[in-house]
């Protein structure tokens, strides 16, 4: 391979990691550049395999082509590139969102993309999507099973015990928030007043730090899937919660299934 294809692998890789990071200004100055590397590496079979090739050894692995370049992700946690959840949880900091309410919905996405243990496992390809919708339900039955701490189904020690008091306090908020609130969003009013708002900017930042793939089908639903990269996450960074969260949301899916085998 002569030094001028080497260069132009390199080009490509570097500016699909500013297109996979979000750097738009960067990629934005070097559209034409960009545009005629992608053209290569489609008519290319050489340059395609020295592409995979520096993206091996950079322990990289590409998501999707995109007219930006590609959208790449870490093979696995311990990745050079690979944004953990200490990582996430800064870039989160920095915005206008309380993290409790935050990690709520984090619990409620991850649920929603692996309702089974052995989903963290299997290959992303092999999992569905998910929409808005799907987490709504997840969130639903969540506070549904959390109940307010002078109810007297708190009073059980045995759900107080099954129960992190962490995850009653997530309830609790996100309980006393509405799933809507559209007069606040159309007048600018705080962030976070609302389960759609804390939704929207989770999955906002999910994309933009390689998290997950959004893609909008014909009749305008969007639809998320989970990059390796989140999978390892969930799997590594905040496996406890997770659980504890899944185990809250699949007791309540059994409790209704037993009330409503009451009713027949």
């Amino acid at each position: 391979m002569d030094l001028d294809t080497l260069y132009q692998v390199n080009r490509l890789v570097y500016l699909s990691l500013a297109h996979s990071h979000g750097r738009k200004s960067l990629v934005i100055r070097h559209q034409q550049e960009l545009g005629n590397l992608i053209q290569r590496y489609q008519a290319d079979a050489g340059f395609q395999q020295a592409v995979a090739l520096a993206l091996k050894a950079m322990d990289l692995t590409v998501l999707a082509l995109e007219d930006d370049g590609f959208r790449l992700s870490s093979r696995g946690a311990e990745s050079l590139f690979s944004m953990t959840v200490t990582d996430y949880g800064k870039l989160l900091g920095r915005g206008e969102f309380r993290a409790a309410d935050i990690l709520c919905v984090h619990a409620a996405v991850a649920t929603t993309f692996f309702p089974q243990e052995q989903d963290l496992e299997l290959p992303v390809e092999d999992l569905g999507a998910v929409t808005q919708a799907d987490i709504f339900e997840i969130l639903r039955r969540f506070a549904k099973l959390c109940p307010e701490p002078d109810n007297d189904a708190c009073a059980d020690d045995t759900d107080a015990d099954r129960l992190h008091p962490q995850i009653i306090t997530l309830a609790q908020r996100i309980r006393e928030m509405p799933e809507d609130n559209p007069d606040i969003r159309q007048t600018g009013g705080a962030a976070g007043n609302s389960w759609r708002e804390l939704i929207e900017q989770v999955m906002r930042h999910m994309r933009e730090t390689r998290y997950i793939l959004v893609f909008e089908e014909h009749d305008g639903v969007v639809e998320y899937r989970p990059t390796p990269a989140y999978q390892a996450a969930v799997r590594e960074g905040m496996l406890y919660t997770f659980q504890a969260f899944r185990d809250i949301v699949n007791r309540g899916k059994e409790e209704d299934v037993t009330q409503e085998d009451g009713h027949v």
